[in-house]
């Protein structure tokens, strides 16, 4: 694959990076590796390589596709096939749909968290996620927006995108995300009480990092996976 391109708009570089990075995510927290230049290192590739398979590397608006020689030792190191690899860099290419479908189902982006009223807006936007996940789920997803959750075992952190099962409420000392009387949608960990809390302990604005139960209108259910902004 060395020297291809395809022609892809910046928006639909960015729709590609999402069935990647839950890839790479997933193994680094199954080998325990603490960032991508230690998985890079794991699986035999350059910083750049790892990088530019994750970001995409793009010349004068031409999507540069990476060495196939890159995407056979990142598919070993995911412990899957390389043509699944290919069919998620390049989504047009003949028999990608039928490969995706097979092994994957579409989450869609409903808007942001952590960023005001109106934040739901009609979009494309769709992460992928595996049937056997998704099973018995009613899912719904969110780009997250603030660090005011970057804290605890597991935080979350401004760019990320965050997987919702709307089947459940809310847990204690889980996150969840909850539209507000009159003022959008947050993200937050559930306590005791309905109350809702940051994890961060260095964010500290009186408004939204802790918020009563009176000012909840609706709690859309618990975060089941987090999908790392590796950017």
């Amino acid at each position: 694959m060395a020297g291809t391109s395809s022609s892809v708009s910046k928006t639909a570089i960015r729709k590609q990076r999402g069935p990647l990075n839950a890839l790479v995510a997933k193994r680094m927290r199954e080998l325990n590796l603490p960032n991508v230049v230690s998985f890079a290192e794991h699986a035999g590739l350059s910083d750049t390589a790892m990088y530019e398979i994750l970001n995409g590397r793009v010349v004068k608006g031409v999507l540069i596709m990476p060495k196939w020689q890159s995407i056979t030792k990142l598919a070993k190191a995911l412990a899957v096939p390389t043509h699944e690899l290919l069919y998620l860099l390049d989504p047009e290419a003949p028999g990608a749909n039928a490969v995706i479908d097979a092994h994957q189902v579409p989450v869609y982006i409903a808007g942001h968290v952590g960023a005001g009223p109106e934040q739901l807006v009609e979009t494309d936007d769709k992460v992928y996620v595996e049937k056997q996940f998704a099973s018995s789920r009613d899912l719904i997803a969110f780009h997250v927006r603030g660090d005011s959750m970057a804290g605890g075992k597991h935080p979350i952190y401004n760019g990320d995108i965050v997987i919702v099962d709307q089947k459940v409420g809310g847990e204690l000392n889980f996150p969840v995300v909850a539209r507000l009387k009159g003022d959008g949608y947050v993200v937050k960990r559930l306590r005791p009480g309905n109350i809702l809390d940051s994890t961060n302990p260095e964010f500290i604005d009186s408004d939204t990092a802790l918020i009563a139960p009176d000012r909840v209108a609706h709690v859309v259910g618990r975060v089941v996976r987090v999908i790392a902004n590796m950017t």
